[in-house]
């Protein structure tokens, strides 16, 4: 395994270079130093896909100075009622550039209870101020946001409670989660209304805001890609702090000057795809594991996995090529930070370009965002942005979100099992809402397209570190704005060793044993309503057996007695008939008989 001062040495080479948003200079150093690493590591037959887009560029980095209107070398500055704002936190990613001079306009408040019309916005600067979380009851698409939700498993250790916002004290990731999404909502109204520039006042401590960035798209219809028109709204973003008197202002209808020194420029990414061989490599035999990340974003850690998948390779070619029972690809995807992420630039998949190859895929491990400690705000205003004192397994360290596609006892299995083995704190493993989880509630899912498994529809569990915390922000590379030392070396290492754990896993294990169709079952065994029972009175102890057959039935393949597999699937069969209303039986046998069929 790598060392940790191996991690540490790889991780200050990457934050030297600064945000590594595709094509840009950044993105350029180190994908030149991952593919220069590769070869030693024995990747061979290196692919590629060229990938131009319309770049949307602010040169801040690395001078923090661009974001201080008294500075001089400002490119982000903000004048209201003729007071300057001493520190611009960020700006809207694609929302366009003012003149040097920048751009002056009277304010425009959004209240959301009386808010202004077309009239009123167009020609204005906006401005808007984030919202409070709502109060509870929560819908789901809230709670798998912006919760701590139910899960598969996970690690020991000190949690906050399911199903509430957790407190900025404990982890700023939700609630900055939730701060920034709203930036989409209100570049939609100020787009609409045809506004001269947009101000949007986060409820963040200075620290959390500084240099926030996310892939915002300035389009009338919200949507990017190639060719994609974008309007000029220029806008900005202010922290709670430096955006309290805008505020003011704006409710009375001041004047303000914007400026935000920008511009697009056509870059190139480039998707790299590499090989480590396995023992069948090459022959129609072989088998293929596909591990995925992104090289593109604006920190170290929002974009690491790279150097997490060449720890992974290292490690592997410590093992001899006829020892490596399924060779391992390696896709360095460069979509996610491009205007709109990956769903916005299919074309571009190397899979869509040669589906083909996707027919040795036996199943995917993806991995992103590594290695990060757990950033917070304290202090009696909250803005004090500092790390977490937490222990690693109580906190201090970014959660590792687990996804796993799709609910099967094997690969959920794996995931603690190799945690476990590794001493890897703080993993939370979720499968989306395809059951309830451990606890009976609404299981959340991990926003992690690294996990290439859902797209392909390929059993696969993918890593995605808790975000954004203190990891989409410019100037959050080993150090940040709360302070030195943001990457936790021994951290990084052991996600390393559990995710080479878990490669190694899927290198053996039989497929039918990770069949898809194992999990679709048992969701469907689990939701069945009591009233597809015919004893609805019995219907919560006759699911529980049904569920207990199945997972009888599994643990015999698992095993490799297949045949005693079938039998066991056949009295789940048997029972279905028995136990279960005609009309809701035809999907249960279908997929029963599917895997009967596979065992033959």
């Amino acid at each position: 395994m790598i060392t940790p001062d191996q991690a540490w040495g790889w991780a200050s080479f990457k934050s030297q270079g600064g945000p590594t948003y595709a094509g840009g200079a950044g993105w350029r150093r180190y994908t030149d130093f991952l593919i220069s690493k590769m070869p030693e590591f024995g990747a061979v037959d290196l692919d590629y896909v060229e990938i131009p887009y319309d770049h949307y560029i602010v040169d801040d980095w690395p001078d923090r100075r661009t974001h201080i209107y008294d500075s001089g070398t400002a490119l982000e500055k903000l004048v209201s009622d003729g007071t300057p704002v001493p520190v611009v936190a960020s700006y809207g990613m694609t929302s366009g550039f003012t003149p040097a001079e920048g751009v002056s306009a009277p304010m425009v408040y959004y209240d959301p209870t009386h808010p202004p019309d077309k009239a009123q916005i167009a020609g204005k600067i906006l401005v808007f101020q984030t919202a409070q979380y709502p109060d509870p009851p929560y819908t789901n698409s809230f709670l798998d946001n912006f919760t701590l939700t139910d899960y598969e498993w996970r690690s020991p250790g000190k949690w906050a409670p399911l199903f509430t916002p957790p407190h900025m004290s404990v982890t700023s990731s939700y609630h900055s989660r939730w701060v920034w999404s709203q930036l989409n909502g209100f570049a939609a109204i100020g787009i609409k209304g045809h506004a001269a520039g947009m101000v949007v006042v986060y409820d963040l401590s200075p620290g959390a805001a500084f240099a926030l960035a996310q892939r915002s798209v300035y389009t009338p219809d919200g949507k990017a890609g190639l060719g994609a028109v974008y309007v000029n709204c220029p806008t900005l973003t202010l922290d709670r702090v430096n955006g309290a008197k805008v505020l003011v202002d704006a409710k009375a209808g001041k004047t303000a000057t914007l400026t935000l020194s920008a511009r697009f420029e056509r870059n190139t990414g480039k998707a790299i795809i590499a090989y480590l061989p396995g023992k069948n490599y090459g022959t129609p035999l072989d088998e293929q594991i596909l591990l995925a990340t992104h090289t593109d974003a604006m920190s170290l850690i929002e974009e690491n996995g790279g150097l997490g998948m060449l720890g992974i390779m290292s490690y592997f070619h410590h093992i001899p090529q006829s020892a490596r029972p399924r060779t391992l690809i390696f896709y360095f995807d460069c979509r996610h930070f491009m205007p709109g992420g990956e769903a916005s630039w299919p074309q571009f998949d190397y899979y869509t370009i040669h589906p083909e190859r996707l027919k040795p895929i036996v199943a995917t491990l993806g991995m992103e965002h590594m290695g990060g400690r757990q950033t917070i705000e304290i202090g009696p205003d909250r803005n004090d942005y500092v790390y977490s004192s937490e222990l690693p397994e109580n906190g201090g360290v970014i959660t590792s979100l687990m996804d796993v596609y799709n609910n099967n006892i094997w690969l959920v299995e794996a995931i603690a099992k190799a945690a476990t083995d590794n001493h890897w704190p703080r993993v939370d493993v979720k499968a989306g809402n395809v059951e309830p989880g451990v606890n009976g509630g609404f299981q959340g899912s991990v926003k992690s397209p690294m996990n290439k498994g859902r797209a392909y529809k390929i059993p696969g569990v993918g890593l995605a570190g808790d975000w954004p915390g203190g990891w989409t922000q410019t100037f959050a590379q080993l150090d940040t704005e709360a302070g030195p030392h943001g990457f936790d070396k021994e951290y990084f290492v052991q996600q390393v060793a559990g995710l080479s754990q878990l490669a190694g896993e899927l290198m053996l294990v039989k497929l039918i044993v990770i069949d898809l169709g194992w999990g679709e079952l048992k969701s469907a065994l689990i939701h069945l309503p009591d009233s597809a029972f015919v004893r609805h009175e019995e219907a919560a102890t006759l699911r529980h057996t049904l569920v207990d057959q199945y997972v009888a039935a599994f643990r015999k393949v698992e095993g490799a007695a297949n045949g005693d597999g079938k039998s066991t699937l056949k009295e789940l069969t048997a029972n279905i008939s028995k136990w279960v209303v005609p009309d809701s039986q035809a999907e249960l046998r279908i997929l029963v008989d599917t895997q009967i069929s596979k065992l033959s």
